[in-house]
């Protein structure tokens, strides 16, 4: 009986161990990447290489997908509004160091994205209640929307002849035909003094050149897409505007395979007159082969890490981006690749 009681209590201990040193391994929240960026200052790359005359819908350019989330860190609080329903309540706390590398994907701030030549911008806000502030969100709470804003309106200050299209991906809880809900994002944009750069929709964007936006290269310039059904000038309507579509996919293969097929409808649809982003992300699958991948790579921005440079070395990405002009990526300053990238589209631009 004793020596019964004995193994029981070694048997519990031993599995309160195991599981302990399960939940340490699956929190972990390093990512094991290195961060550093490019030496390269693409600042100024639009102005040195773009042609005045050159519709902005044809300029190829290098897109931050989730552009708003290197802030996102152990400490980060959940969004409720955009987060996956494990990321929530109980077990969202056991497994939080595992979503967290799940949804962090750039490491630097828009002005680094922006001097890495970065010009298009994917932007998710939320409400965070605690600090009574709109937040860039994937997730987590990342960064307060002024800041982010501040960042953005300097650079365009700084940088006469580059523009840069922003695009309101996602607002979560809000209502895309409510006025206030509208108001009340449009007020930090006012404050900011952003708006001193935004092109107006009095015309239409498959008109607009190179040098409309950057008026003959003397000015900085700006784009803001949203979904808001709005009058509001200074805002494009997304629906007609944007064709950016999701291969929701994590095997390599699978994406440069969606991405041949939008390339096809967009060659035999009427989308030439949007801008056309080619989502080249892959995301973690919730099935087992995915999650076991995601600890291979173990973080979102290793596995871009990875992705990124398998998409350098397919021999039609020329080929995509002469249809898809907007190359959106994660870890997109990551300094294995984006001089690669720069090369790429200042040539094809050229």
């Amino acid at each position: 009986m004793k020596r019964s009681i004995r193994f029981l209590r070694r048997f519990i201990i031993f599995f309160l161990l195991s599981v302990f040193m399960l939940l340490a391994v699956v929190n972990a929240p390093w990512f094991f990447v290195n961060s550093k960026s490019t030496t390269e200052d693409y600042s100024s790359w639009m102005s040195e290489t773009l042609d005045e005359d050159t519709l902005i819908i044809e300029v190829k350019m290098l897109g931050a997908h989730d552009a708003f989330s290197h802030e996102i860190g152990i400490s980060s609080d959940v969004d409720e509004k955009s987060a996956d329903g494990l990321m929530t309540g109980f077990i969202g706390r056991l497994i939080k160091g595992f979503s967290i590398r799940q949804s962090k994907t750039q490491v630097v701030s828009a002005k680094e994205l922006l001097k890495s030549g970065v010009r298009y911008l994917d932007m998710r806000l939320s409400y965070n209640e605690k600090e009574e502030s709109y937040y860039t969100a994937h997730n987590y709470f990342s960064s307060k929307i002024d800041e982010v804003l501040s960042e953005i309106t300097l650079f365009l200050s700084e940088n006469p002849g580059e523009f840069v299209i922003l695009d309101l991906q996602h607002i979560y809880g809000v209502d895309y035909n409510d006025q206030e809900d509208f108001d009340e994002i449009y007020e930090y944009f006012e404050d900011s003094g952003i708006l001193d750069y935004a092109i107006t929709n009095n015309q239409q964007l498959f008109e607009i050149t190179y040098g409309d936006i950057t008026d003959s290269k003397t000015k900085g310039g700006l784009i803001i897409l949203s979904k808001f059904n709005t009058s509001n000038q200074y805002f494009f309507d997304y629906e007609a505007n944007i064709r950016s579509n999701w291969a929701n996919e994590d095997e390599f293969d699978k994406i440069i395979s969606f991405l041949e097929d939008e390339k096809l409808s967009i060659l035999t649809s009427s989308y030439y007159g949007e801008f056309r982003v080619m989502q080249a992300v892959a995301t973690m699958e919730m099935s087992f082969t995915g999650i076991m991948r995601s600890f291979e790579t173990w973080s979102l921005l290793g596995r871009a890490r990875d992705f990124n440079k398998y998409l350098l070395e397919y021999e039609g990405l020329e080929a995509l981006l002469n249809v898809m002009p907007i190359l959106m990526i994660d870890f997109s300053t990551d300094y294995q690749i984006v001089d690669d990238y720069m090369e790429l589209i200042i040539s094809a631009n050229l």
